[in-house]
């Protein structure tokens, strides 16, 4: 079932794409931007690049490519760097006064739906990710396996956020009359995409590529999707959410109202470009309460009773979205934040802290839309050691989740993008052949591939 499902997939996507349309670069992860974004989908080189030096324990190199940047290029002497997304300036020049930062760190950002917000310091992610790399403020005693994954997980909080950003500048420049591809409404929300999705190996040139979105925060989503979407046979889970299905229709629902794209006027394109917007923080949420829910088991159930590894896992994580969940349900996310809190010795956690982490997280499932058979339950969940009593009854009768767009390719005369380095050389080392497990992320990029010319679409068809 799964496999005539998949390529159902890419057959449909084959269907609609056989047509006259413009595009800058193929498709990236079934997402095909009406700009040009292939410099800020690099950005996942240096996620990737931060990942291999902290593994290897080298924080000062991993420090130098978060502060300095490598592959995402603003020119050929100027790079983008995952410190300037999230520091204190960029939130006082950027962040301040979004809907999404403003979860965190309080106030009145745009058509927030809920009230509730988390009292962080503007600059916390970066505050997070430098005491990690350093080993100073929270981090200061911290073991180097703790900082460690810090790093690795805080620098895709950091990108979320960042992405989030773009989404919030296309709404402001719609509502200023910019629907202009290459610049306006649509380049901004197109940037949203390349950083959340990124492009691994050489997407550009190899657009069936199986390792599409590898790095990125978007793969975070995918992990938890088929941790809880899926069973251990890999067969879908009757009823829990594909947020990668979710999340992509809702960009692209997105991507259509940023253009005023035959959407009902300027003012229509605004309010499906909010309404697209706080669906994808939905699934953003969700990433992030199924994170919460694995590791917060894993934590106490590891080898030993306890593991630092999982403890970080489970707050970094969570805190990705969790100003989301607190403004949907006020309490709640402060309240997995302080139960996750890393700062905590393994005395100090609770007993039976997965049991205690859902039942905090439930009452915030039906103002964010889900349900707990949409959250679904990790599939190696043990429910045999692991006994939750007295938790808060599950929502009963959450309407299904808004429907967002599943096909849009934006026709479009933007100029093509080319690589420039900044000074570091693009890597171009992927092989473009699918492996198992993956033939659900290449599908959707089977949409791009008309770009690259019609021989590649027929080679697929003829090897299904």
């Amino acid at each position: 079932m799964a496999k005539s499902l998949r390529l159902a997939g890419v057959f449909g996507a084959i269907a609609f794409c056989a047509g006259d349309n413009h595009n800058p670069h193929p498709d990236m992860g079934g997402y095909t931007p009406a700009s040009n974004v292939v410099e800020h989908s690099q950005m996942v080189f240096d996620i990737k690049d931060i990942t291999t030096a902290t593994s290897a324990g080298d924080f000062a190199a991993a420090k130098e490519i978060y502060t300095g940047g490598r592959f995402s290029c603003k020119s050929p002497s100027t790079t983008r760097t995952l410190q300037g997304f999230v520091s204190a300036d960029t939130y006082t020049a950027k962040l301040q006064g979004e809907a999404f930062m403003d979860t965190f760190a309080g106030g009145d950002g745009d058509q927030i739906p809920g009230d509730g917000r988390l009292s962080l310091a503007g600059s916390f992610w970066d505050d997070f990710i430098l005491g990690a790399l350093d080993g100073t403020g929270d981090f200061e005693g911290k073991s180097e396996t703790m900082r460690k994954t810090a790093v690795k997980k805080g620098i895709l909080g950091a990108l979320t956020m960042y992405s989030t950003h773009e989404l919030e500048a296309a709404v402001v420049k719609a509502r200023d009359g910019n629907f202009d591809d290459a610049s306006g409404a649509p380049h901004a929300w197109d940037e949203g995409w390349a950083f959340y999705y990124g492009s691994f190996g050489s997407h550009m040139l190899e657009p069936m590529a199986s390792d599409g979105g590898k790095y990125s925060a978007w793969e975070f989503a995918k992990k938890r999707d088929l941790d809880y979407a899926y069973d251990s046979d890999g067969d879908a889970v009757a009823g829990a959410v594909d947020s990668r299905v979710k999340m992509l229709e809702y960009f692209k629902k997105g991507l259509k109202a940023s253009r005023n794209d035959d959407v009902g006027g300027a003012d229509t394109a605004v309010t499906q470009m909010i309404e697209a917007r706080n669906n994808i923080y939905s699934m953003l949420a969700l990433a992030s309460i199924r994170a919460a829910l694995k590791y917060a088991e894993k934590t106490q159930a590891a080898d030993g009773g306890y593991s630092e590894d999982y403890h970080i896992e489970a707050y970094a994580y969570f805190l990705a979205a969790a100003g989301w969940v607190e403004q949907a349900a006020p309490g709640v996310g402060s309240s997995v934040l302080n139960l996750l809190d890393f700062k905590k010795t393994s005395e100090e956690l609770d007993a039976n802290l997965y049991c205690a982490v859902e039942a905090a997280l439930i009452p915030a499932y039906e103002p964010l839309g889900l349900d707990c058979d949409m959250v679904g339950v990790w599939k190696d969940h043990n429910s045999e050691a692991i006994s939750c009593e007295d938790l808060p009854a599950c929502p009963t009768g959450v309407a299904a989740l808004p429907d967002g767009l599943a096909d849009y390719i934006p026709d479009t005369e933007t100029t093509a993008g080319s690589n420039t380095d900044c000074p570091y050389e693009f890597p171009q080392e992927t092989e473009a052949t699918t492996t198992p497990g993956q033939a659900s992320d290449a599908a959707p990029a089977a949409a791009g591939a008309v770009a690259m010319g019609l021989a590649v679409l027929a080679s697929l068809a003829n090897a299904a």
